[in-house]
């Protein structure tokens, strides 16, 4: 059985997820093939069939079709088809400078997978706690013994306007996540970790099968720049400056606030709960370490509604702020 399905059974069989979900209901965007994709020590197995990854400029970069005949599949890469180097197996040297690449892998039967990648600028390239003029601030230094995931991303994403709309996977784009700071000036900049857009996918395929009918999820809060984080007070170590946490509601109506869940005709404490029980639930035994996170409740405020924190910082962490 294929790794990718295994997966999927895996989640099933804890009671994670359904194995398939009605057409007209909602259409999770699973992988139809299992890839993997490998640059200097690190393989990701990308579970949607559509899915961003980002790189440093000039990194070489693998990416393979498991189980794959030679020409049992293409990969074009900006339009342009590259040579197999092994059955289902191709290289790709990142350009060295800032930038999206697409690839586009096509069996014979016309299944297709859409990788988003993107070549990140390098964290040197920060000078004085800016990049462009967009302000980053410093990440703080790890003491001693700290956990790996505290220290400094080694690049960011260059968001410019043409790139908003870009799918991270099939129902979060890369706007979703950027820093509410300086909305005027472009290019902005973020980090995003695919482990938190994975976990972000598997939340929302679960709301959907409990009756709960949303294409996307409201990202309130993504990224944070250094510097941003630190002006709202928040602690210097917290995920959302690694790209690594969400805060997060439904909203189908688009009004900026947590839809009635209840049909009580009002949002509030109620629904922030049901919210998080749904996740408490769904990541209870995560089917991968990386999947492991805190969850914070956040009820409502004059000026805004109530929300719910997801994040993938390897170690569990739970806390409630009605």
């Amino acid at each position: 059985m294929r790794q990718w399905l295994r997966y999927r059974l895996l989640l099933a069989l804890t009671c994670l997820l359904p194995v398939a979900l009605a057409a007209d209901t909602f259409d999770p965007g699973w992988a139809p093939f299992v890839v993997t994709v490998a640059s200097r020590t690190v393989e990701k197995t990308i579970p949607h069939r559509e899915f961003a990854l980002f790189h440093l400029p000039g990194e070489d970069v693998t990416i393979r079709v498991a189980g794959a005949s030679s020409g049992e599949y293409r990969l074009l890469l900006d339009g342009a088809e590259l040579n197999e180097e092994a059955p289902g197996g191709w290289r790709w040297s990142a350009p060295g400078v800032a930038g999206l690449s697409r690839a586009e892998i096509t069996h014979r039967s016309g299944e297709t997978m859409h990788l988003n990648l993107f070549v990140q600028r390098p964290l040197s390239d920060v000078k004085d706690g800016y990049l462009n003029g967009y302000r980053i601030g410093h990440y703080p230094k790890p003491a001693v013994g700290a956990p790996a995931f505290h220290q400094p991303p080694l690049g960011l994403i260059e968001v410019t306007e043409d790139l908003l709309d870009v799918r991270v996977s099939p129902h979060f784009t890369l706007g979703q996540f950027l820093c509410k700071q300086q909305p005027d000036h472009w290019p902005k900049y973020l980090a995003l970790q695919p482990p938190l857009v994975i976990k972000l996918e598997l939340l929302l395929e679960e709301v959907n099968r409990r009756g709960i009918h949303t294409d996307s999820l409201f990202v309130m809060s993504g990224y944070r720049t250094p510097w941003y984080n630190r002006s709202i007070g928040n602690v210097p170590f917290s995920r959302h400056v690694w790209g690594a946490a969400a805060d997060i509601f439904i909203d189908t109506k688009g009004d900026g606030r947590m839809d009635d869940l209840t049909g009580n005709g009002s949002s509030g404490l109620t629904e922030a709960r049901i919210l998080q029980r749904i996740v408490a639930e769904t990541f209870a035994d995560p089917p991968s370490p990386r999947l492991v996170g805190g969850l914070g409740l956040y009820g409502p405020r004059p000026h805004r509604g109530p929300f719910i924190h997801v994040d993938v910082r390897g170690e569990e962490a739970r806390w409630e702020i009605p």
